[in-house]
Formats: C-alpha cells, structure tokens, sequence
C-alpha cells in the first residue's frame, strides 16, 4: 500500500513538473488532494476507533485547514469563471433586457444643443481658420 501511494505520489509531481513546463500549473490542486486524504485518513482512523483520540483531530484539523486554505484559488476561479459568463450575457443579449433610462425619456428631435459649437469637426475648422 505504502509503495501504491508513493508511486502515485511521484507520478502526480512529475505531470505537474512537465505540465508547468508548459505554462499549466497545478500546484494548488496537490493541497487540495492532501487536504482530502488527511481528512479520509482521520475520519478512517475515527471509525475504526469508534472514538476520538488526540492524533484523530489533529489530522483531521490539519486536513481541515490545508483544504480550506487551497479553496481560494477555486473561489477566484468559479468567481472569474461566474464573470466571464456574466460579460458574455451581456454582450450577446439581444435588446430584450433594454436600459431603464431608454424607457424613460422621450427624446425630442427638434431640440437644439445650448452648447457654442455641436461637434468635434465644427470646433476643429474653427480652430484653423484664426
């Protein structure tokens, strides 16, 4: 079993060393993976106990915690992830969630602007002919 588990273990670091080679790091999901099995280990040892003892909550805090910390990088990721769909929606919405202030004004074509000159090429021929 002991040979099982180091195997694996030395097949995960060598994928995550040649997957970082190429720009895919993995390293916060090894946290996650030992958080996972310390956390399996504890609750093994508790059942086959049928009680706690001081070595059963500490691995299991400890999991606890190495899985909590490495959760912060899933947070941001399911976050980034939450927002680029969100942007995509809106992009490709097609006018059936329309501005509320689209709805409120009544825009009067026969008004005129107040302001000395209308647009950016009325202010530049001005500005060439001094």
């Amino acid at each position: 079993m002991v040979k099982i588990i180091g195997g694996a273990f030395l097949i995960f670091i060598g994928i995550t060393m040649i997957l970082s080679l190429m720009g895919i790091h993995l390293g916060g999901l090894f946290g996650l993976i030992v958080g996972a099995g310390l956390l399996y280990w504890g609750y093994s040892r508790w059942q086959e106990r049928g009680e706690w003892s001081f070595g059963t909550i500490i691995i299991i805090a400890l999991g606890t915690l190495i899985i909590f910390g490495g959760l912060g990088g899933i947070i941001s990721l399911l976050i980034g992830i939450l927002l680029l769909y969100g942007g995509y929606r809106m992009i490709t919405s097609k006018g059936k969630n329309r501005d509320v202030i689209e709805d409120d004004f009544d825009f009067d074509d026969s008004y005129q602007a107040k302001r000395k000159y209308d647009s950016f090429d009325d202010e530049f021929d001005r500005l060439m002919n001094k």
